[in-house]
């Protein structure tokens, strides 16, 4: 094969010695080795799978085979490919650890890469402190990050805590009831696990100084795969405005039961999952009009490179809103990593927690260890999950009226 190996390669080089390796073998010194060691756990079987799949491993392996073809990364004053270890967590926290420690003991890889999904972030992250890996996580979202990093100094977060969400949704609808658009009635629905708890949460507490009426709330476990009772009861309560704080499985079933139903609230609003491209492949035109968190504005030039690259790639197009963000924190990471030009990684995490760097999302830079600015409320507009607020943001689309589903 050579000095020069693609992503397929690699990640099917490792992946053989690392399920082979059931006790260390000869231990080299980084400097030693012409390559850099990424390792990660992730969920590529269970309920967690929809999400890690759009989001998360598509642009792992993206920016492994960008900058193996640019010729690697300078560490110790070369360019150093990188070699890939991978293991599938079965969306089980327990799995996530074992996994995790397998790749820092075993494996010896010289960084680690987060799983999918606050509960997994959530369990991994003491042993990414413990060890000193930089841990730059997409879809970390919880209102105790401003907290979390103060203890974990190590942990980056590409999201942002869950109050800004739960305040933009409800800045919008009291624009849309202003507006004379809808009226005062909302029903609430999350998924039961920490994720959905927290932010259900966040919107309570910003409806909690309005005039709307929350006139219906429930929970539902996570893995619930008949969601039409959960539809029915919302539809009951006679709602303007829906809103659900989901993973990807549920966010599908619950736009599947409010179509059977003909259940048309005038916002129709889901939570992860609603920028993923499986979303918008399943329902097509009927996605029209849906909200969601998150979004983006595709037209720059970097992020048309970006859109070619990963479907080029993957074959698929990417989600719209956290794989962007995703693909631009390993960016980062590179940069620091050549900033240091060594496997120093407490000398990386103080580059991470200083620097700004040039990313396909523009300049990102880490304010309390929690990425500036972002898209907090998204809307599918034609093919695309605009980013529509903030409002007065950069190329922020003008919110339209859903109409009823196709």
């Amino acid at each position: 094969m050579g000095n020069r190996f693609s992503r397929r390669d690699f990640v099917k080089v490792a992946g053989v010695s690392a399920a082979a390796m059931t006790t260390p073998t000869i231990s080299f010194a980084q400097a030693d080795r012409d390559t850099l060691r990424f390792g990660w756990a992730i969920s590529k079987t269970g309920p967690f799978t929809a999400g890690a799949s759009s989001t998360q491993i598509p642009n792992y392996h993206l920016w492994v085979d960008d900058v193996n073809k640019a010729g690697g990364l300078m560490v110790d004053g070369k360019k150093k490919l990188i070699e890939v270890f991978e293991y599938d967590d079965r969306s089980q926290p327990e799995e996530a650890v074992r996994a995790i420690d397998r790749l820092v003991n075993q494996d010896k890889v010289d960084f680690l890469l987060p799983p999918w999904g606050t509960g997994m972030n959530m369990a991994v992250a003491p042993v990414f402190f413990r060890n000193k890996f930089p841990m730059i996580a997409p879809t970390f979202i919880t209102e105790r990050m401003p907290e979390l990093v103060k203890r974990w100094d190590n942990v980056f977060a590409l999201l942002q805590p869950n109050a800004p969400y739960g305040t933009a949704i409800v800045e919008v609808l009291q624009e849309m009831r202003k507006a004379g658009k809808i009226n005062n009635r909302v029903a609430i629905v999350n998924v039961t696990d920490q994720g959905g708890i927290e932010l259900v949460k966040a919107a309570r507490d910003a409806f909690a100084n309005t005039d709307f009426e929350i006139v219906h709330e429930a929970g539902y476990p996570i893995g619930t795969q008949d969601l039409t009772p959960i539809i029915t009861a919302a539809q009951q309560s006679n709602p303007d405005v829906f809103l659900a704080f989901s993973y990807p499985p549920d966010s599908m079933g619950l736009t599947e039961a409010a179509r059977v139903r003909g259940f048309n609230p005038k916002v129709f609003y889901i939570g992860v999952g609603s920028a993923l491209p499986i979303y918008r492949k399943r329902f097509a035109a009927a996605t029209e009009g849906v909200m969601g968190p998150g979004g983006w504005n595709p037209e720059t030039p970097e992020l048309q490179a970006y859109i070619e690259r990963f479907q080029a790639l993957n074959g698929g197009l990417p989600d719209q809103w956290v794989s962007y963000l995703c693909y631009s924190g390993l960016q980062a990471l590179g940069q620091a990593i050549e900033t240091v030009g060594t496997v120093d990684r407490p000398a990386i995490i103080k580059v991470l927690q200083q620097e700004t760097f040039d990313t396909i999302s523009g300049p990102l830079r880490f304010e309390n260890n929690i990425a500036r600015d972002a898209w907090l409320v998204g809307q599918w507009q034609g093919d695309t999950f605009w980013g529509v607020a903030p409002k007065d943001r950069e190329g922020a689309k003008p919110i339209i009226d859903k109409p009823n589903w196709s």
